[in-house]
């Protein structure tokens, strides 16, 4: 059975970041096939380890419902099962993906499944060959993009915890990867200049780039759409690409600007975003200041109501 042609690329980072608007991008070449988000190989690895049954294994794949959203016959996944003796856990996985790349006529697969920044180190030591393509956008702008789901953070300190686990974790696993398997995009980068950002990714991960990869009729309806993403949600990456479909500067109250530098306004700085608040520093430790001068008033009001009642007897 045919090998992939090149090494897996895996498109990670925070929700809302961009990831599904470049994975439609480069789906449109000729070269990777990059389904709709997976979900299942780190909840497999947990379940069967690297001690798998592959028929096991290939079974509880396929019934995953992310799975049914690819839209390949099962056939095709265990024709390429059976082609391996033995196969490992990577295997197994890797027939499916392989099996979509076949159905789509093209020889290399990719992922795109943002919470998988996350599992960097898993995915990295399953196939180690493999390249990971983190994408960041402005944490207050992924916070307005969550806000306006239904599902998701609903809150801006919970956006905020969330935007900074996620870009840490994939900054600080991705990077011990070393250049040649872990590459940082911006989100604001791609849609300000596609062409370039999209000629550096293919570069980095071996790949031809290919006009069909900026044209915005590609993605409109795309066969490959998972059902999540042709919802409302999602419409923005099935048309032409809009800069600054949200933006913080405007969007965002100057309270939750505030709350959401308080906790990741280091991170922002870090990456090269600018901070409305450069003092949230002085500014928490005198607000906590005063909330424990507070405190301490009540405590010795408290303390004189109950010294006068014992008076009073």
């Amino acid at each position: 059975m045919t090998q992939a042609a090149g090494p897996p690329l895996f498109i990670v980072g925070c929700g809302r970041s961009g990831s599904t608007l470049l994975r439609l991008m480069l789906d449109a070449g000729p070269e990777i096939a990059i389904p709709g988000e997976s979900h299942f190989i780190p909840q497999l690895f947990e379940r069967f380890g690297g001690a798998a049954d592959p028929d096991a294994l290939a079974s509880a794949l396929m019934a995953t419902p992310h799975f049914g959203h690819w839209k390949i016959p099962e056939g095709a996944v265990w024709e390429r099962v059976r082609a391996i003796d033995p196969p490992t856990f990577a295997d197994v996985i890797e027939a499916a993906y392989l099996a979509n790349a076949g159905e789509h006529g093209k020889p290399r697969w990719g992922d795109k499944t943002p919470i998988y920044v996350r599992s960097i180190p898993l995915l990295a030591g399953l196939w180690p060959d493999a390249r990971f393509v983190h994408l960041i956008r402005d944490g207050r702008d992924v916070a307005l993009s969550y806000l306006s789901l239904h599902w998701g953070p609903s809150t801006i300190s919970a956006a905020a915890n969330k935007w900074r686990g996620d870009v840490t974790a994939g900054i600080r696993d991705g990077r011990l990867l070393g250049t040649s398997r872990y590459l940082e995009v911006r989100y604001e980068a791609l849609v300000e200049n596609a062409e370039r950002e999209l000629q550096r990714i293919c570069e980095f991960a071996d790949l031809k780039f290919a006009k069909e990869m900026l044209d915005a009729s590609m993605r409109e309806g795309h066969e490959t759409l998972a059902p999540d993403e042709g919802r409302a949600f999602h419409a923005r990456s099935e048309r032409a690409v809009e800069v600054r479909a949200r933006d913080w500067h405007s969007q965002m109250s100057g309270h939750d600007v505030r709350v959401f530098e308080s906790i990741a306004g280091d991170l922002l700085a870090d990456l090269g975003y600018e901070r409305r608040f450069l003092d949230l520093g002085l500014v928490s430790r005198a607000e906590g200041a005063a909330r424990v001068g507070a405190l301490q008033l009540r405590t010795l009001a408290s303390r004189a109501k109950r010294a006068l009642a014992r008076g009073v007897r």
